[in-house]
Formats: structure tokens, sequence, C-alpha cells
């Protein structure tokens, strides 16, 4: 919470002097923030707030700190609790406009046109911040996700094109061979063929064989030609 207030009202008004003149309805008060509140809470936008708003909210705040200093102990923990209940009711006004201000962002992001005039300028500053990082991350999320959805595609077309040219090659390799092609009939002892390499062949293979291991073989009845 004290971090937030060192961010929320870092800035402060060094030129107003706080006198005991009763306050109007544009000067901060407790009463006043409290009326900012429920407007702000029952309002769908943002409400209509000066343009110095947080800076004198911070001047107020700074007088009560002042104040809780300068009061006799017997006092200080009714002062206390008034700080603290100021506190509060000024970061729950932070926070419902923090909100609208998000949700414009956001609208403005998806292409719709929300109304900023009575957006502060150092919300509007953080309007920008929101609907800078969205767009980057929208633009990041989606250019990724068509990035990987192109690659997949050429994947997908470069597997096609190699299944075809295996395709091709292995048909290539059936029309230049001249061999018969034989279904093994029964288990054969391991040989050497007259091509040189060594053979194991068994029961229902099938091979293609130079012509004359493949004629051999047929004759002894243990291969058969299967015609192309």
């Amino acid at each position: 919470m004290e971090l937030k207030w060192q961010i929320l009202f870092k800035t402060r008004i060094v030129t107003k002097k706080w006198g005991k003149t009763s306050l109007n309805e544009d000067e901060i008060s407790y009463r006043n923030l409290r009326k900012i509140q429920q407007m702000e809470k029952n309002s769908p936008v943002l409400t209509d707030l000066k343009s110095s708003f947080y800076k004198e909210l911070s001047d107020y705040l700074e007088k009560l700190e002042t104040s809780f200093k300068e009061e006799p102990a017997s006092k200080q923990t009714i002062l206390k609790d008034e700080i603290e209940n100021t506190k509060k009711i000024a970061t729950n006004i932070y926070e419902q406009r923090e909100k609208k201000v998000l949700l414009s962002a956001i609208s403005k992001a998806r292409g719709g046109n929300p109304d900023l005039n009575r957006m502060l300028e150092i919300e509007k500053n953080l309007y920008n911040s929101i609907l800078d990082v969205i767009m980057q991350s929208r633009e990041q999320i989606l250019e990724n996700k068509t990035n990987d959805n192109k690659e997949k595609m050429i994947d997908k077309e470069n597997k096609e094109d190699t299944v075809e040219v295996e395709k091709k090659e292995d048909d290539e390799n059936i029309k230049q061979n001249t061999n018969p092609i034989v279904r093994v009939t029964q288990d054969i002892p391991e040989f050497i063929g007259t091509d040189t390499r060594k053979y194991n062949l068994r029961k229902n293979d099938v091979l293609s064989l130079p012509r004359d291991m493949s004629d051999t073989l047929s004759k002894r009845g243990v291969a058969k030609e299967i015609k192309k």
C-alpha cells in the first residue's frame, strides 16, 4: 500500500498555501472525496475531475500528516484514523478510474472509439502505455501463430514432395529391374547366389533374383515366379 501511494501521489503542489478558510466544492476534503468515490462507483465512465486532482490530493494528505505530527498525543489517534480512511477512499477512487482506463485501452485495441475527454493527463499516460503493451502483445502472439501455421504448411509440403520423389524413385527402380520377382514357397538353407550375395530365404519371402537363380529355384519347386 505504501509503495502504491508513493507512485500514485509522487507529485506535490508547492505553491498552494493552506489556510483556515472553509473548503469549497472544488477543494479536497474528506467529504468531497466521499462524494467523488460514490460518483465514480455509480458511473460506468470516468467522472469529471479537475486536472490537478491528484496533485491536490497529494498535498492534502501531506497537510494531514503534518497536522498529525503537530497535534498532541491525545488527538493523534483520531487524526490517524482520518488519515487512514482518507487514503482508503483515495485509493478506491484511483482503482475505479484505473479499471475504466484499462477497459478503454482494451476497447481501443479491439477497434472501439472510447471517450478520453474526462481522462486526466497522468491517466492518459497510463492509457497509452497499456494500449502499447496490448497492441505489441497481440501482434507478437498473432504473428507467431501465423508463422507457426506457415511453417507447418511448408513442412507438410516438403514431406509430400519427399514422398512423391521416393515413390517416383521406387517406380523407376521397378521399371529398370529386369530380374524376375519370385515368392519363396518353403524355407531354403543359407546359400551363396550366382551374384555372390548370401541368401537366407524363408517361406513367403518375395524378392527379385537374377534370371538363372530364379529358374533354378523354380525348377527345384522352392520358389515361384510372380508375373509383373
